[in-house]
C-alpha cells in the first residue's frame, strides 16, 4: 500500500496533475525503492510513446521529388525539344508561303488569287506553330482546326494525284503541315502532362515565354 501511494503520485506528475505529496518525499522514496523506480521508468517510457505515437514520421522528401519533381523536369525537357522542333516547321512552313505572295506557288500552276489565298492560309499555319512553340498552352486550340485541315487536304491530295491534277513536288510541300500537327498533339500532352498546381496554372513559362524551371530546382 505504501508504494501504491508514491506510484500513483509519481503517476499524476507525469500527466501534470497534483501529486497530493511533497516533491522532496515522493523523489527519496523513488530514490530508495528499486522497485517504484522501475515503474516509474516504465510508466515514463508508455507516456511518451502514447503522446508522440510508435509510428515513425514518414519522409517525403523522396516521395516528392520522386512524383513531382524528377518528372516535372523530364516533362519539361521534352517540351523544349517539342518547341524548338515546332519552332522550325513553323520557319519551313512560312518559307512555303512566302513565294505564294508573288503568285509563285511551289509546284503548281495557279491563278493569282488562288495563289494568295494559299498564301495567307500557310502564312497561318506558320504564325500558329511559331506561337505555339513561345507559348505551349496555344497548342490545344489549334489541334482540331489543323487536324480538320490535314484531313480533308490529304483525301483532296490523293484524288487530286489519281486525277493526275498535282505533282508529288506539290505534295510534299504539305509534310510541314503534317509535322507540325504531330508536334502540336505532343506538345499538347506534354504540357498536360506537367503536375497540377504552379506548373499547370503558369504554364511553366515566365513572362518572356520561356520554360520556367524555378518549380522543378
Amino acid at each position: 500500500m505504501r508504494c501504491d501511494r508514491f506510484r500513483e503520485a509519481a503517476s499524476a506528475r507525469l500527466d501534470g496533475e497534483p501529486i497530493g505529496m511533497s516533491v522532496s518525499v515522493l523523489d527519496h522514496h523513488l530514490a530508495t525503492c528499486l522497485d517504484c523506480a522501475r515503474w516509474v521508468e516504465d510508466a515514463t517510457r508508455l507516456t511518451r510513446q502514447l503522446r508522440l505515437g510508435t509510428a515513425d514520421a514518414p519522409d517525403l522528401a523522396e516521395t516528392l521529388t520522386r512524383d513531382i519533381a524528377l518528372p516535372a523536369r523530364r516533362v519539361l525537357r521534352r517540351r523544349l525539344v517539342l518547341r524548338i522542333a515546332l519552332f522550325a516547321v513553323g520557319i519551313v512552313q512560312l518559307a512555303i508561303a512566302v513565294p505564294a505572295l508573288t503568285g509563285d506557288s511551289l509546284g503548281m500552276a495557279m491563278s493569282m488569287h488562288a495563289a494568295h489565298e494559299g498564301a495567307a492560309w500557310n502564312m497561318a499555319i506558320a504564325v500558329a506553330f511559331l506561337a505555339s512553340a513561345v507559348a505551349p498552352r496555344r497548342a490545344a486550340g489549334l489541334i482540331p482546326l489543323l487536324v480538320t485541315f490535314i484531313v480533308v487536304l490529304g483525301v483532296l491530295s490523293v484524288h487530286d494525284i489519281a486525277a493526275g491534277a498535282v505533282s508529288i513536288g506539290r505534295i510534299s510541300t504539305h509534310l510541314a503541315a503534317l509535322t507540325g500537327l504531330l508536334l502540336l498533339i505532343a506538345l499538347d500532352r506534354a504540357h498536360r502532362a506537367l503536375p497540377p498546381g504552379r506548373f499547370a496554372a503558369s504554364g511553366a513559362d515566365d513572362e518572356r515565354g520561356r520554360p520556367n524551371l524555378r518549380g522543378v530546382a
